[in-house]
């Protein structure tokens, strides 16, 4: 497998029988990804409650995913291998999203990825984002909430650079996830990506048509 640099960011590059490879922005491999952290007893009980409230944006997963499969179906909405993505950025057809937290972005990033959160550090100041913030800080664990410019930012972007032009705004994150049914799986794997697709049809204004999903999200990007 050879690695390429290319810009600022990370372009999957065809591989004669292999996969596509990417470099950060230093020209480093991606780092590998953590192990989860795991906790027991009443404290997972709670992870588990607080990560609900973070992760399902307005509404929950098993929610947003039938919409997503009648939006695939039905209304012109795609999920699309990021080589095909990249060749349709590079042709002027599309423009790109990451929707990865601000640091995640600035460690490694697509080439032409624009970052759009859709989730942030906590920065509520309450009684319940303080101990929130001590329970994830305790357990190596990044705490988040939802960004609260991110439909308001989808929305711009999309009528200064797609609206009445024909293009797709394409919507990535770390993992990319999976809108059909897969083994283990009845409502597919939910993501930050997925989500934010949902998020910027339904709520941002977004046409269905012009809007995709990247398969695989930046592990398959650089992978």
């Amino acid at each position: 497998m050879t690695m390429k640099r290319v810009g600022a960011g990370l372009r999957p590059q065809a591989q004669a029988g292999g996969r596509a490879a990417g470099l950060g922005r230093t020209g480093r491999s991606l780092p590998s990804l953590g192990r989860p952290v795991r906790v027991g007893g009443r404290a997972a009980q709670q992870q588990r409650r607080t990560d609900s409230q973070i992760v399902r944006a307005i509404v929950k997963w098993e929610t947003m995913q039938p919409e997503l499969y009648k939006m695939i179906e039905d209304e012109g909405f795609t999920s699309m291998e990021p080589g095909k993505v990249i060749d349709e950025v590079e042709a002027g057809n599309a423009i790109l999203i990451d929707v990865r937290l601000p640091d995640d972005y600035k460690q490694s990033h697509a080439v032409n990825a624009q970052s759009i959160p859709l989730f942030q550090g906590i920065q509520t100041l309450s009684l319940g984002n303080a101990m929130k913030q001590v329970f994830y800080t305790l357990n190596g664990v990044k705490g988040t909430e939802e960004n609260p410019s991110f439909n308001q930012d989808i929305a711009d972007t999309f009528a200064k650079e797609v609206k009445g032009t024909g293009k797709r705004m394409y919507i990535m994150c770390d993992a990319g996830g999976v809108v059909e049914a897969v083994p283990g799986f009845l409502f597919g794997k939910q993501s930050r990506s997925l989500q934010a697709c949902y998020k910027a049809c339904r709520e941002c204004g977004v046409p269905p048509e012009q809007l995709g999903h990247v398969k695989g999200g930046l592990r398959e990007w650089a992978g």
